[in-house]
């Protein structure tokens, strides 16, 4: 590295001087400068040194300070292995046991046989399920990989529809040399509201699960939590009782923010709704901390139809619900993201421009630190569905650039690599005459409002 060597008593103008310049030294939002300042000690006989890392040597004008300090005795230009103080190394976070349960984690010999005893085919799936207010199909990821298939679906927005198709309908085209391929071809409905009895799946064929995240904006700490009284959507769930009464799922898996549980009498009456359709019903709220490199938590309801439980009683197999052991794999934004690795273009479009930094270093200085960058060690704050949206108010986490760039967004596929979605997940192209930001920011939008994958797989092999 190219270093500038000052004496010791020339050390404060050298900072004062050098710290005014953003690319001539990495502050504390690079991802050389992370814990400030790249000055240093150099131990010496004669001399005490300190050291500042140079990206680059100016000649124009605005560095005048900069040659003048370079002309002072004692003071030089070095080029030195680089040194990284002990201080200064990446410092692991403070250790959080994100598991769910430990006291219900499987022992290894357990887990053998199971595996030893589970034969299935490949090619028949292992249980049926129906989606509603499916979004982009996090629980259809999750569902899929376990083994099921779809039978009936239900999305509100034409956009949304339109991936979930692409996804779940169009790769299997493509990838799959089935001759009988028309059987995965069901319609994907739209407003909930206008979906008659008739179409749901008849209850003659045992439809083995139910899931969905009904609409949380009412009932999210984010908003006024009109809850029940908001028209558009506080009522949404007594479609997913129209839909119990009708097809009778053996259980169900459903998600919500858990603000729910801060409004005890609109949680009640959710709860005393479901059961009261022939459910016995358990809740938790789940973090994805411990399968994702992000901390959402959600409120999650499961469901068991009352008359198979009383018929497994009979069969001494009857069991309560117990909300599963979730193991931590420790994820961090090291196993997610690409910091400076993406295309120049992308990087171009997400990088914060220069007005928008300023009014975030400056005038939000309390609610935004150099801290709160996504460093590879460190795991991500809980998205939301307005990421990427007045990110000088300091309402969205950002990722830690090399110097001299400023921070920039999440990449869409970084995105959703924090939620957990596969990076064979695969999201529509940009629009004719749509922006590239706008574009981005509907994206952000849809994985914002999505659940998590791994998660939803872990609980729902616990219901199924």
């Amino acid at each position: 590295e190219v270093v500038l060597v000052v004496p010791q008593k020339l050390t404060m103008i050298a900072k004062n001087i050098i710290y005014n310049k953003r690319d001539i030294t990495p502050l504390n939002y690079h991802l050389e400068g992370r814990f400030g300042s790249r000055i240093h000690r150099e131990e010496e006989e004669r001399a005490k040194l300190k050291l500042v890392k140079l990206i680059e040597s100016k000649t124009n004008n605005e560095y005048n300070d900069v040659r003048g300090l370079l002309d002072m005795d004692g003071v030089s230009l070095v080029c030195k292995l680089y040194v990284n103080p002990p201080r200064h190394r990446a410092r692991p976070p403070p250790y959080i046991d994100s598991r769910i349960h430990p006291e219900r984690e499987v022992k290894k010999e357990e887990e053998k046989q199971k595996q030893n005893t589970t034969t299935t085919n490949p090619t028949t799936p292992l249980f049926t399920y129906a989606e509603l207010f499916a979004g982009m199909g996090g629980f259809g990821i999750a569902l899929d990989k376990l083994g099921g298939r779809c039978v009936f679906c239900s999305e509100l927005e034409e956009h949304l529809r339109n991936v979930y198709h692409h996804n779940f309908y169009d790769c299997d085209d493509n990838n799959n040399n089935n001759d009988n391929n028309d059987d995965i071809h069901i319609p994907i409905y739209g407003n909930i509201y206008e979906i008659p009895d008739e179409a749901f799946p008849d209850p003659s064929i045992e439809l083995d699960l139910l899931v969905g995240g009904f609409p949380c904006q009412p009932f999210s700490a984010l908003g006024q939590q009109p809850g029940l009284n908001c028209t558009k959507a506080g009522n949404l769930f007594l479609e997913i009782v129209r839909f119990l009464k009708v097809s009778k799922p053996k259980g169900f898996l459903l998600e919500n923010v858990p603000g729910l549980l801060e409004m005890k009498d609109t949680y009640t009456i959710i709860l005393n709704a479901l059961e009261d359709v022939g459910y016995d019903v358990s809740t938790e709220v789940c973090s994805a901390r411990g399968l994702t490199a992000t901390g959402r938590k959600r409120l999650f309801f499961v469901g068991l139809r009352k008359d198979r439980q009383q018929q497994q009683q009979q069969q001494d197999s009857h069991r309560k619900f117990e909300f599963p052991f979730v193991p931590d794999l420790q994820l961090t934004f090291h196993d997610v993201l690409e910091y400076d690795n993406l295309p120049q273009h992308e990087l171009d479009i997400l990088r914060l421009a220069e007005s928008t930094f300023h009014q975030l270093s400056t005038t939000n200085k309390r609610r935004w630190r150099s801290s709160s960058l996504a460093w590879p060690n460190t795991k991500g704050d809980t998205l939301t569905s307005h990421y990427g949206n007045a990110v000088g108010r300091g309402e969205s986490q950002l990722v830690p650039c090399c110097a001299p760039n400023l921070p920039r967004r999440f990449s869409i596929r970084e995105m959703s690599r924090l939620m957990g979605f596969p990076n064979t997940y695969e999201f529509l192209p940009i629009r004719e005459r749509q922006s590239q930001m706008a574009y981005r920011k509907e994206n952000f939008r849809m994985i914002g409002n999505a659940v998590c994958p791994p998660l939803i797989a872990a609980l729902a092999g616990a219901v199924l």
